[in-house]
């Protein structure tokens, strides 16, 4: 097992937020948010009904349990972070970043959610900025991709404002019915940060993430 103790020691901020790992406690407290509502009940956003869940007994541990693993199973070859979200001091949400064999092929993917009170003020926009500043100025990465179901609106509007571009179309079900998935990305030469962003911590983590020094800015 990939010893990953530094990652727990990253931080990245921007004028509002603050992402880093969770402990154990914090992702229960993320589990709890998850049962607020994160959609309404007749939609669903995610390529993979998680939230089908809510109501579950077993919903928080398994929520846990998704967080936990994905560190436990950390390779430099294939990872995905798992950031949690606090706006002054108070959880929102969680942004998530993941690369199948980075050091080759130095692409990364990402997904989040936001808990329902905290949508519609931009939030969004910000932590996904911050993680895709992670990985074009702090890991190297030549595209960042991500993807959104037809009819998740807010999802569509974080990829236009960063500037992603739609590479194309394919279907996803679900709740057993076929949807439309737009997968989009961004270069690494088109990227620009619409917000600043601090990134703690990253040094002694590199290697986690397959990459084997720090890279030089992006031209």
């Amino acid at each position: 097992m990939t010893e990953v103790v530094p990652l727990y020691d990253l931080r990245l901020r921007t004028p509002r937020l603050e992402l880093r790992l969770g402990s154990h406690e914090e992702l229960v407290a993320l589990g709890r948010l998850a049962e607020l509502g994160v959609h309404p009940p007749e939609e669903m956003p995610f390529a993979v009904a998680w939230t089908d869940g809510i109501g579950k007994p077993d919903f928080v541990d398994s929520c846990v349990a998704f967080h936990e693993e994905q560190l436990t199973g950390w390779s430099p070859d294939k990872w995905m972070l798992n950031l949690l979200v606090w706006q002054d001091g108070e959880l929102v949400g969680t942004q998530g970043m993941l690369a199948d064999g980075f050091a080759a092929q130095p692409v990364v993917n990402t997904g989040s959610w936001l808990g329902g009170e905290h949508q519609g003020r931009g939030i969004g926009t910000e932590m996904r900025a911050a993680l895709v500043e992670l990985a074009f100025r702090g890991l190297g990465a030549s595209r960042a991709e991500s993807s959104w179901l037809e009819g998740n609106e807010a999802s569509r509007r974080v990829s236009e404002k960063l500037g992603y571009v739609e590479l194309g179309v394919r279907t996803q079900s679900p709740r057993g019915e076929p949807v439309a998935e737009h997968v989009v990305a961004i270069e690494r030469e088109a990227w620009v940060c619409p917000v600043p962003v601090e990134i703690v911590g990253l040094e002694p983590c590199l290697a986690l993430f397959g990459v084997n020094e720090a890279p030089s800015a992006p031209a």
